[in-house]
């Protein structure tokens, strides 16, 4: 009961958040369209006036040319199409006039149920896990995505959904990963022969692993939550547990490469590269380099700056403009103008488009570090930091971190790995909430209300 008031309520809060649905980025509704006419390409550019919704201003696709090297007409999204086929049944039903940021919506309030369900893995009192749930509804990145429902953040909220569903399916079958340490397995954890290490499988392991590999075909990141699943879940050994979790697992990213293998004639989908070059010679302000790769280490020290230290800009006479494109635009030039908290023309505080630090944007995943704390080398611990600091990683050395975004939308990726932990340091040792923990969840509340608000003011 209290998970589905929750729910509700973040589905009144998302809704309110969201008053206006432009429906402007839905790669995925034409996407789902496209395979409900036995196709895997869909129609580009569409103008202004036809006899369906336009797209001629669609970015992150990949044109399909013809052997004499002109435009067919059709595209390819370089995405991973789990989200298109969420959208399936609704696009089948309504067209391409279909309401993807309500569905949008929808799906977020199911991810705060979703949420408080994984948490009940955790031997925590019911305050605590409250407390945790909506932390991860209205503290994190997770609100903008509802509010926002574009194409990028439709993507992470079906993603994240599978995420935390591996996750609670691991938590749950392993009680004891909040406290034991990791240590060498012995010929006793192993049993007698190689194949007693690892059969018989455990099913509910190959279900953990079968959730997150349906959750890396809406975003590829999440294959690197590998680690996680080695040391929590069912199965007793981590050679158990790690193949119980890969035969789960290599379903889905099986038959995610045969997609992009069919459709593409690559195992790895051409459109990203296709995309980081348009961007990389059309954005100079972004310190882009067209000759290095999408994914590349020398692009992690420039994107911790934006993970960890992109900030508002106080005061601002000029609105921010990361791209430079464009005359600048003066605020508060009115002779009676006064800054205040929401006003675009003369604004107090205005967030920049690049992005906004983790720490201000989501201070309540500090929380964690109590729980570090307290179980330094347990397996929990160890699991869900090899694996943050992993993704983390990989997705620092993408060329973007995201683009006209409120937070650090990159951090969903991993925020259903920490969350546990998040849980964990909320409450003290005896299980009662830690006074500093309902401060930052009120803190990452109001910043959050604060960004989401700004969002919809500079219709980002």
């Amino acid at each position: 009961m209290v998970g589905l008031l929750l729910a509700f309520g973040a589905l009144v809060l998302y809704t309110w958040s969201n008053p206006e649905h432009y429906n402007q980025y839905n790669h995925f509704v034409w996407q789902a369209d496209a395979f409900l006419h036995g196709k895997v390409s869909f129609d580009w550019p569409v103008p202004d006036g036809a006899d369906r919704p336009a797209n001629w201003y669609f970015n992150d696709i990949y044109p399909l040319f013809d052997a004499a090297g002109k435009p067919t007409g059709q595209v390819l999204l370089p995405f991973p199409p789990l989200p298109a086929l969420v959208l399936l049944p609704f696009v089948a039903a309504i067209g391409l006039t279909v309401d993807q940021e309500a569905i949008a919506v929808a799906l977020a309030a199911i991810g705060v149920g979703v949420a408080w369900w994984m948490l009940g893995g955790l031997r925590i009192r019911i305050a605590v896990r409250v407390l945790a749930t909506v932390l991860f509804a209205t503290g994190t990145v997770w609100w903008w995505a509802a509010a926002v429902g574009s194409t990028w953040y439709f993507a992470h909220i079906v993603a994240v959904i599978f995420a935390l569903l591996a996750v609670g399916v691991a938590l749950r079958h392993d009680p004891r990963a909040e406290t034991a340490p990791v240590r060498p397995e012995t010929p006793d954890d192993r049993g007698v022969g190689r194949w007693a290490a690892i059969w018989p499988l455990d099913r509910s392991q190959v279900l953990a692993g079968l959730l997150l590999g349906i959750g890396a075909t809406a975003r590829l990141p999440l294959v690197f939550g590998a680690p996680f699943l080695i040391l929590v879940g069912g199965g007793g050994t981590r050679a158990r547990r790690l193949v119980s979790a890969a035969v789960g697992g290599v379903l889905p990213v099986a038959a995610l490469l045969l997609y992009t293998q069919l459709t593409t004639g690559s195992w790895l989908n051409p459109g990203y590269d296709y995309q980081y070059q348009l961007e990389a010679n059309g954005y100079p302000t972004l310190g882009y380099h067209p000759d290095w790769s999408v994914e590349d280490l020398r692009y992690i020290p420039q994107n911790l700056g934006i993970m960890f230290g992109a900030l508002p800009v106080v005061a601002p006479d000029i609105k921010p403009n990361t791209l430079g494109f464009g005359d600048p635009v003066v605020l508060c030039a009115a002779p009676d103008a006064q800054r205040s908290l929401f006003n675009p023309d003369c604004p107090l505080v205005m967030p920049i488009d690049i992005g906004t630090s983790i720490l201000l944007s989501a201070p309540g995943l500090l929380i964690a570090l109590f729980a570090v704390r307290r179980h330094p080398l347990a397996r929990l611990t160890v699991g869900v930091g090899v694996t943050v600091v992993v993704i983390g990683l990989f997705n620092l050395a993408h060329f973007s971190q995201g683009w006209v975004q409120w937070g650090y939308r990159f951090s969903l990726d991993f925020i259903p790995f920490l969350l546990p932990l998040v849980a964990l340091g909320a409450g003290h040792a005896d299980g009662r909430p830690r006074g500093i923990a309902i401060a930052l969840v009120i803190a990452g509340a109001a910043i959050n209300l604060w960004g989401v608000a700004w969002g919809q003011l500079l219709g980002w």
